[in-house]
């Protein structure tokens, strides 16, 4: 086949893909790589047949994708894609498929396997057969570093992370887990917050929550409107209403300016941080989740009352005030979900933080800022940095004297589903708390749409 053949096939794969047509895509892509399965034509192949298995065979969309990487090692979003299959293949019910393989992509969806159906040993002994065998495929080294951290091995996890770090970057560049680096962060110089203007209503004081919020200006005119609506009508909070607004455009105060007039000036603190994010690029969406992490230690003490932080682009769909009792007794309520703790950045969301203003929440939220500045002033804006904090402290900041006191929610206080009839009436998940909208896909699109909770879905009657 000639070159320009290749590349017609390609094209006809490429062409087929974006008409739906997966199994000719597929068919054109096999057939390039058989004529040709190192050219330059074969990465996009292989990029393309990892497209479509992913969603039904991830282990075969995990062969194609290192075997994309391996032809093109230094491309960065080749090696990104290969590293998140790694981390997320592999189902405890899988053992038995992956057991006897001897190829990397069957020794690591073994070793994840093996660490859902809760046989630790074993999986170890999988990734190490894995690095033994592969050791030029570094990303083996994140998923043995997890299962150190989740051990509490934390010296050794810390070394991994940093053999990871040097080889591929990424996430594992910015996960330290050692004891003694996160002392020397609490032992350094004070760390910078943020500058921004303040401007608070004059009855947010009197009220006993604050409700915070932080988002740019995109985010502020997609989500705002409806986030701080459903606190209104339907949380159940008596409580103050913070929005946190970075280089906020006209739009996004118009935004704001309309969700006072309609809800009232007085219960709203308003904070407005202009900062030059240029040299981020890409990454100024880091900064973005992470800017609230660097202020809300001085938020804590300025306000010296719970505050319960959320991300922007959640809905509260019932009365808030019974979780936030769980949580009541302790210095932070967050959620974590064990079948995630395979990666350590999802061992804590920062998607809902419930904080009392007690010494122990301080202590943590600041060896937290800590941590993400560290990142942050080495121009390490790596995406995770917020949870990869929020993992470190907690495992490893407070090895040699008592931890804060955390309530760990369970996962299923979000709900990704929702009807909306054409009135904007919604009906949600019959027992979450919130309604998580990016979870949905095509939600964040479709959220201005929400007009009025009406019920659960289980008060939806067929027809």
């Amino acid at each position: 086949m000639s070159l320009l053949d290749l590349d017609a096939t390609l094209q006809a794969a490429l062409d087929a893909e974006r008409a739906g047509d997966r199994e000719a895509a597929a068919g054109a892509c096999r057939r390039l790589l058989e004529r040709n399965g190192t050219g330059r034509q074969a990465p996009v192949a292989h990029d393309t047949l990892a497209r479509i298995l992913v969603g039904h065979d991830m282990a075969a969309a995990a062969d194609h994708s290192l075997a994309a990487w391996r032809l093109t090692p230094t491309d960065p979003t080749r090696r990104s894609n290969l590293w998140q299959l790694l981390t997320h293949l592999g189902e405890a019910g899988d053992v038995a498929r992956f057991r006897g393989r001897e190829d990397c992509i069957g020794l690591v969806a073994l070793g994840n396997a093996l660490r859902r159906d809760g046989q630790a040993l074993r999986a170890e002994r999988a990734y190490r057969r894995a690095l033994d065998l592969y050791p030029e495929v570094s990303f083996t080294l994140s998923r043995l570093a997890c299962l150190c951290a989740e051990q509490h091995r934390l010296e050794e996890a810390d070394a991994l992370f940093l053999q990871a770090a040097e080889r591929h970057g990424g996430r594992d560049g910015i996960t330290r887990t050692a004891p003694a680096f996160l002392q020397a962060l609490r032992e350094g110089p004070p760390p910078a917050g943020i500058r921004a203007t303040l401007a608070e209503g004059t009855e947010s004081a009197d009220r006993p929550l604050v409700v915070y919020a932080s988002c740019d200006a995109v985010y502020a005119c997609k989500f705002l409107p409806t986030m701080v609506r459903s606190i209104v009508e339907d949380s159940g909070l008596d409580c103050a209403i913070a929005l946190h607004l970075i280089n906020p455009d006209a739009e996004a105060e118009a935004t704001v300016a309309a969700l006072i007039a309609a809800h009232g000036s007085d219960r709203f603190i308003i904070l407005r941080e202009a900062i030059d994010l240029s040299p981020l690029g890409n990454n100024a969406k880091t900064y973005y989740a992470c800017s609230r992490f660097l202020v809300l230690p001085d938020l804590l003490i300025r306000w010296q009352r719970p505050v319960l932080m959320l991300d922007v682009d959640l809905l509260a769909i019932r009365d808030l005030n019974p979780l936030l009792a769980t949580s009541a007794h302790s210095d932070l309520g967050m959620m974590s979900h064990a079948l995630k703790r395979l990666d350590i950045w999802s061992l804590l969301y920062a998607d809902v933080l419930h904080i009392r203003p007690t010494t122990g929440a301080l202590r943590f939220l600041d060896l937290t800022r800590r941590y993400i500045r560290h990142f942050l002033d080495r121009a390490m804006p790596v995406w995770f940095l917020d949870q990869a904090a929020l993992a470190a402290v907690h495992l490893a900041g407070f090895t040699a004297e008592a931890a804060p006191r955390l309530t760990v929610y369970p996962a299923d206080i979000h709900s990704s589903t929702v009807m909306v009839d054409g009135d904007g009436r919604y009906w949600t998940d019959d027992s979450a708390y919130f309604y998580s909208v990016r979870a949905t896909g095509g939600g964040q699109h479709t959220v201005h749409r929400l007009k009025r909770r009406a019920g659960t879905t289980t008060d939806v009657k067929p027809g």
